[in-house]
């Protein structure tokens, strides 16, 4: 029988702040003994401040013997001084990602204005997300080190550990996160008419991970919003061309700038790949509407790969999108050559 879940009426990022701030909590080492729960629970948050550690190239203490945890220092999420000497920093997300310089603010705010300092060695400066992102390059280079639901699921189920039995909140937590996970990973499982963001994200993380290149996210606009996945990106002098995956609609699009002539330079592109798609035994055809700003889509992709009524042929799609970048490469070096 399904039960109520904690997580799904306790959404926000507070929401996981106060869950990450009493798991870690229990890594006391009073919780070292006594109970079967307190036991099971020192395990487990052992070996979450263990995989942070390890993200950012450290070993955990090997006694914790004091352990501080609190929350919005500085507006800081989640702060864990673990034995007066190793600072675990923390920004928690669920779906939004960093901003206006946060990760860089909060370290240095470690570093020089916190009533006790620490040295930038002391720091474990981490960056979960729970839900998903389309990169970590800019959290990267601000010095944090990324955890995903992926990572914790991981260890969660390896772990095996008697916490699911002694404690509801962190069976509801792992239930949840397993949840998200298994939405994200449906793309799989349900026919295409049938998937809903998560699903769209799975995919897109997908062939992320098949092309070696990509990025993706939620795309506004009147006709209700799409979810979108770019890549291939090439560029002729200031122009930019790339394919967009609206969705089951595969577009390429070309970035024009100012004073370059939009219709002429979105029309030559038409022409040429239409004339090169059958080279690669792939069809072009106009879009319903040729735009004439910056960013336009001056062809689509007529070969069906999401046919809604069935399941995605995951090797088919791999194959396609290995010939549409042959494609693309080939008829860019063609536009190149004839512009020079």
């Amino acid at each position: 029988m399904t039960t109520p879940n904690l997580f799904k009426f306790a959404t926000s990022e507070l929401s996981q702040d106060a869950f990450i701030c009493w798991l870690l909590s229990w890594a006391d080492k009073d919780y070292q003994t006594g109970s079967d729960k307190h036991k099971a629970l020192n395990k487990i948050a052992t070996s979450v401040l263990a995989l942070f550690f390890d993200k950012a190239n450290k070993s955990l203490p090997s006694h914790i013997d004091e352990i501080v945890v609190k929350r919005q220092v500085n507006n800081i999420d989640v702060l864990c001084i673990i034995n007066d000497t190793y600072c675990v920093l923390i920004e928690d997300k669920v779906g939004s990602i960093q901003h206006s310089n946060q990760l860089v603010r909060y370290k240095q705010f470690m570093i020089n204005d916190h009533k006790v300092t620490f040295t930038e060695d002391e720091i474990i400066s981490i960056y979960l997300q729970t839900h998903d992102q389309s990169n970590y390059k800019a959290v990267l280079k601000d010095g944090f080190y990324p955890v995903t639901r992926r990572n914790l699921l991981d260890l969660f189920n390896s772990e095996q550990n008697a916490a699911l039995q002694e404690s509801d909140i962190y069976s509801d937590y792992l239930n949840h996160l397993q949840s998200i996970e298994e939405a994200v990973q449906s793309f799989q499982s349900k026919p295409v008419k049938e998937w809903k963001k998560r699903a769209w994200i799975g995919f897109f993380q997908h062939l992320q991970s098949y092309l070696g290149e990509g990025n993706w996210k939620y795309v506004a606009n009147k006709s209700g919003g799409f979810m979108g996945f770019w890549a291939f990106k090439k560029t002729v002098d200031d122009i930019a061309i790339y394919l967009l995956l609206e969705q089951d609609k595969v577009c390429f699009k070309v970035s024009v700038p100012s004073g370059k002539g939009y219709s002429k330079t979105r029309n030559e592109l038409y022409k040429l790949f239409k004339t090169e798609a059958s080279k690669f035994d792939l069809k072009v055809s106009k879009p319903k509407r040729f735009g004439s700003g910056k960013d336009m889509t001056f062809a689509v992709l007529d070969t069906d790969i999401f046919d809604g009524e069935n399941f995605i042929d995951i090797q088919q799609v791999n194959r396609l999108m290995d010939e549409v970048q042959k494609f693309i490469n080939h008829t860019i070096s063609q536009y190149k050559n004839k512009n020079e």
